[in-house]
């Protein structure tokens, strides 16, 4: 943040070559990747204000924008920043006006301010034009919505192009109802994978056995539920749902909050399953654990745990499904 600033300082004192060097050293540790832009790591003390993440990125945009930064790295920042306001909320109306503020200088800098945006989507054979005017607002339902009857298997692949230059933010999402368990875990931007293990107690102590899918165990064995979460990006208010086989019961039925793997978070016991609710779910890869005990016999299945943040649903992850044989006591 401080060298952003004495970067844009030097160079109004006409000291280009000391503001290149300053701000070379700013862009020398920042990350890019496809999925999620440009950015730095966080800062260690993120409650002081002058460490706020959103602030501190929003300037360093309006910095390279007027340095002369290459156009990957000034989109891809750009790309960071509103993947960020997609998966959170900002903290303050500062930092909110600083990104308004340094868009701007970014859009005069590639010429994009005013512009009018095109976009089209195919779909099942049909394309549709969306056009994006600066001086009229489209509103929030610019989608194209299938009917059920309607889906068949020429919908996909979804295809979107964009004619005019810049960054445009798209999904796909399909509701769809089935009784087959998924066969292998799915996500992308949220990971989630789930493992069960029998305690065996020995003379050394308690041993996991894993559990494999179409595994039997008897009844009264205690199991316990891993379930391992990968975050790509840093989300507020996700939700985890984990659900439980019918012929199991929980050893600890207290609802409570939690703090532990520096995150906290509220885990809730159902009848069906038990939830985690994070309010911040930060950059990771996280394991959880709870314990089950089998209390009737039967052959049961367990559906996909899921991840989702409950203001971007459309990031969401899920676990392959599992099933279970349980037996009674020989």
């Amino acid at each position: 943040y401080l060298k952003s600033y004495l970067a844009l300082t030097l160079t109004r004192a006409k000291r280009a070559q000391d503001a290149k060097l300053v701000w070379e050293s700013v862009m020398d540790s920042a990350q890019t990747t496809k999925d999620e832009g440009t950015h730095w790591a966080q800062e260690d003390r993120l409650w002081l204000w002058y460490n706020d993440t959103i602030e501190t990125h929003a300037l360093a945009l309006r910095t390279g924008s007027e340095l002369g930064t290459k156009r990957e790295k000034l989109d891809g920042m750009v790309q960071w920043l509103f993947l960020n306001k997609k998966l959170n909320h900002w903290k303050s109306t500062r930092a909110t006006s600083e990104v308004i503020y340094s868009l701007t200088h970014y859009l005069k800098k590639t010429k994009q301010l005013g512009v009018k945006e095109k976009i089209s989507v195919s779909l099942g054979g049909k394309t549709t034009h969306f056009d994006f005017d600066p001086s009229r607002y489209t509103g929030k339902k610019n989608q194209i919505v299938v009917a059920g009857d309607k889906v068949a298997a020429n919908l996909v692949p979804v295809m979107i192009e964009k004619s005019t230059p810049g960054i445009a933010f798209a999904s796909a999402t399909w509701h769809y109802s089935t009784e087959k368990l998924p066969q292998e875990a799915v996500g992308d931007f949220l990971k989630v994978n789930r493992k069960f293990f029998k305690r065996a107690a020995e003379k050394s102590g308690m041993k996991l056995i894993p559990v494999k899918n179409g595994d039997e165990i008897q009844v009264g064995d205690e199991v316990e539920v891993q379930i391992s979460l990968a975050s790509k990006h840093q989300a507020e208010y996700v939700h985890l749902r984990d659900p439980r086989a019918a012929g199991f019961e929980p050893i600890d039925q207290v609802s409570q909050h939690k703090w532990d793997l520096g995150i906290y978070w509220y885990e809730e016991v159902r009848d069906n399953g038990t939830n985690f609710f994070f309010e911040r779910l930060p950059q990771g890869q996280y394991t959880f654990k709870y314990r089950v005990r089998a209390s009737l016999a039967g052959k049961f299945r367990a559906g996909p745990a899921t991840i989702q943040p409950l203001y971007a649903p459309e990031f969401v992850g899920f676990s392959e499904g599992h099933e279970i044989k349980i037996i009674q006591q020989k």
